[in-house]
């Protein structure tokens, strides 16, 4: 899997739908990872080394998935397009917000969540309304209400069950602490490999300039690369 230069546009060159998009980066997924690869110490503060590589494994099957579902159904998630902004370069944030906004409710999932067994557990739903910008720094602007339940609604749709949010309706109180516990029952350790490298794009992305969790880069977890990059 070649590297891939953080730009505006995350390496998009004439992809034009949301579909094109879900298989652009599904496409840059790696093929397979190998069985070993060095991790840096930082990680093994959350898991051991044989669980890191298992979740990261595991959040690789689920990206798949991910960018599947989001092939299939892109249409309904499709933001209608400005004659102006037509011919050019698209733009994640600003061209294809579905999954720009999806991300980053994966990102403050691992990021935020405390991973206890097979769960991942925080409080409030507003955790989950920051926006995770290119750079992998919070924006001081937050994903609204109704979209943000249509980005759970989706996660949900992909097998990550939410304990403690309605999914009936669009507008929960996002001023609640409640306690909310996400889990992944097809493979629990989808959610040691989201919390892995939910950690790795936010702690580690201003030193590797990469995208790494859209493209489940698992070399993000070397130490030397880290160092090299």
């Amino acid at each position: 899997m070649g590297k891939h230069r953080l730009s505006n546009n995350n390496g998009l060159s004439k992809e034009k739908s949301l579909e094109e998009v879900a298989l652009f980066f599904r496409s840059q997924l790696p093929s397979e990872i190998p069985i070993n690869y060095p991790i840096s110490p930082m990680f093994m503060n959350i898991e051991s080394e044989e669980n890191i590589r298992k979740g990261v494994i595991a959040l690789l099957g689920f990206m798949r998935l991910f960018y599947d579902l989001l092939a299939d159904n892109g249409e309904q998630y499709e933001k209608p397009k400005s004659p102006s902004i037509i011919g050019k370069t698209p733009s994640i944030a600003v061209d294809f917000p579905f999954i720009y906004h999806t991300k980053s409710v994966l990102l403050n999932i691992g990021y935020h969540g405390t991973l206890n067994g097979n769960v991942l557990s925080f409080c409030g739903i507003k955790t989950l309304a920051t926006i995770i910008c290119c750079e992998g720094m919070e924006a001081t602007t937050r994903i609204s209400v109704p979209k943000l339940m249509e980005c759970i609604t989706f996660l949900n749709d992909c097998g990550m069950y939410f304990e403690g949010i309605d999914l009936d309706t669009s507008k929960p109180c996002t001023a609640s602490e409640r306690l909310i516990e996400v889990t992944y029952p097809d493979n629990p350790d989808v959610l040691v490999g989201l919390k892995i490298m939910a950690v790795a794009q936010r702690d580690l992305r201003w030193k590797t300039k990469e995208e790494v969790f859209l493209r489940c880069d698992y070399r993000a977890l070397s130490s030397d690369l880290v160092i090299a990059l």
